[in-house]
């Protein structure tokens, strides 16, 4: 598993420009030299990890320059269809792009964005709000459940279900707990009747349930409003998933746009993970997939 770099390292990442012909793509060595043409494209070879490389800026057995895959990837989670992406693809890039090849980019790169992603420690705030919404995929109506730090607006944990149980309730707070170490004194939810116990399941009496209607009004008309403008994004996305399994990964991947690349005018244009204080040396899909390109 790689690593996140340094902090003497953040600024080269984030601000990345590498000559292909004097650095090797894999480990990032100077050690190469030229290793003839293949396809009119001429390929090095690296003396120090004794990998063969053609000369442009590609993520490891990818024929795409990364340039590109970071945009498909931000434009699909800011909510674009793949034929549309494909169409952006195209008039930036000049490259025939189809959707099933950025499809499978979308399912790729958000399993390895989630592995990195999930070692990063957070510093949220006592109050987490839990929503459910229903949303059809593959034909069928699932329960979409999310929860969300009142503080900095980080969205700890997402769900899928197909009923709204009490061990459904019990999941997504599990997840959250485990997402950041540490337990809320109050959770904000609607009237769902599963909540108060499923909550308990995980919390015992630590965290006090609390009605919306019987909490602040900013809470309930600023951050409940703007929390369902985020659900609707999503099932746009999600209605096009052809399995749960897939629908689920992609869940995950949204979160990660959302808390670490996309910035809230409620946090001033900021984003909930620098809320939460987490400090990373890119912003952006083309900065994560970085560093799996080159490692620390």
């Amino acid at each position: 598993m790689k690593h996140l770099p340094s902090n003497n390292q953040q600024s080269h990442i984030k601000h990345f420009h590498v000559s292909i012909a004097t650095h090797c793509k894999y480990c990032g060595s100077e050690n190469i030299v030229r290793y003839g043409f293949q396809n009119g494209m001429q390929q090095y070879f690296c003396r120090t990890c004794n990998r063969k490389f053609a000369g442009k800026d590609t993520l490891e057995n990818k024929h795409t320059p990364t340039p590109e895959i970071g945009t498909a990837l931000g434009m699909f989670y800011n909510g674009l269809s793949l034929s549309k992406i494909s169409q952006q693809i195209q008039a930036i890039y000049n490259d025939d792009i189809g959707p099933s090849t950025i499809y499978y980019w979308v399912k790729e790169y958000s399993c390895k964005a989630i592995d990195i992603f999930k070692r990063c420690s957070l510093n949220v705030g006592d109050i987490w709000v839990v929503d459910e919404t229903v949303i059809n995929i593959c034909g069928q109506n699932v329960w979409f459940w999310d929860i969300i730090d009142e503080k900095t607006r980080f969205l700890l944990a997402s769900h899928l279900s197909k009923e709204r149980t009490i061990a459904d309730v019990a999941v997504v707070m599990r997840k959250a707990l485990d997402r950041t170490g540490r337990e809320p004194k109050y959770i904000l939810s609607d009237s769902l009747k599963a909540y108060p116990k499923g909550i308990q399941r995980i919390f015992g009496d630590r965290a006090k349930h609390v009605k919306s209607k019987g909490f602040t009004a900013e809470i309930n008309t600023n951050l409940i409003e703007r929390f369902h403008g985020t659900v609707k994004e999503r099932t746009k996305i999600l209605r096009g998933f052809k399995s749960l399994e897939t629908a689920k990964m992609i869940l995950d991947g949204f979160l990660i746009n959302y808390n670490f690349f996309r910035p809230h005018m409620s946090l001033k244009d900021t984003t909930p993970a620098h809320e939460a204080g987490v400090k990373l040396p890119f912003d952006t899909w083309e900065g994560l997939l970085r560093i799996l390109q080159y490692g620390s």
